[in-house]
């Protein structure tokens, strides 16, 4: 079993990697504008209720923009899953690759990394329900009848608290057992589906509370980022665009390192 790179390296690795291909990674993360486009008319009305102080449900009854950003939606996840999966291929490719050649592989092989990741996100979403049917079952339906109240109930909200965190352990077990199964499938190194499922699990397999750590680590890492440039107009805007390219680098070179040493 390997022994995987300090934090802070892989993502001084990640950052690398970035930069050699910024150019590329940039131009393919552009392809999110076209589904933006169609969403904003009605994002920016939202935004104006709430400025306004008028119910933001007035606005989604009363726009004309509803259609446009229902396609928006449905076309933000159809090109979310087109442009990861092309900037997989970027950042996974030995040698430096062109805008083209990335987006060329993303479109062949996206059908089949679309139905890797349902997959993918069907087992995870099957792992939440125990939680989430704890949780629902206490709130909606067991907790108003209990002939307790106070500090019993205070002391019974903590048990059922540490329950459904405990419930949701193994959630994040399967969710980073099966995180690389459409990279997998996206640089050809699996079959799309199942086999892609338990080619994931291999890999990550021995590496399971490393890799945890390390992807947590990392959202906490962009989130903080992000955060902190809010105050600032243009940045806030780019930082956490270039942010979410940087974070993608991040879990390439994690999978290059366990694809590596399991080689």
């Amino acid at each position: 079993m390997i022994t995987l790179l300090p934090f802070h390296t892989q993502v001084a690795n990640a950052w690398k990697t970035f930069l050699h291909r910024w150019g590329s990674a940039l131009l393919i993360q552009l392809l999110m504008i076209v589904p933006g486009i169609l969403m904003f008319p009605l994002m920016a009305e939202y935004l104006l209720a709430l400025d306004a102080g008028t119910d933001p449900m007035v606005v989604f009854q009363t726009t004309v923009y509803g259609t446009s950003f229902v396609w928006g939606f449905a076309l933000l996840l159809l090109v979310g899953v087109l442009t990861t999966t092309a900037q997989m291929i970027l950042f996974a490719a030995q040698d430096k690759i062109s805008f083209m050649t990335a987006l060329t592989s993303a479109v062949k092989r996206y059908i089949p990394v679309l139905y890797t990741s349902i997959l993918s996100a069907i087992a995870v979403i099957a792992s939440l329900i125990p939680a989430y049917a704890l949780n629902y079952w206490y709130y909606v339906a067991a907790r108003s009848g209990l002939p307790i109240d106070g500090n019993g109930i205070i002391a019974l909200d903590a048990v059922i608290m540490i329950a459904v965190v405990a419930l949701l352990i193994p959630a994040a077990i399967i969710a980073v057992w099966l995180m690389y199964a459409p990279l997998l499938t996206a640089v050809k190194a699996s079959s799309a589906g199942f086999t892609a499922l338990k080619d994931s699990k291999n890999l990550v397999h021995g590496h399971l509370w490393q890799v945890m750590w390390r992807i947590i680590g990392a959202v906490i890492l962009f989130q903080i980022i992000s955060v902190s440039t809010q105050t600032l107009y243009l940045a806030s805007l780019l930082v956490p665009f270039i942010a979410g390219i940087i974070a993608i680098a991040f879990f390439v070179e994690l999978y290059k390192e366990l694809h590596e040493g399991g080689a």
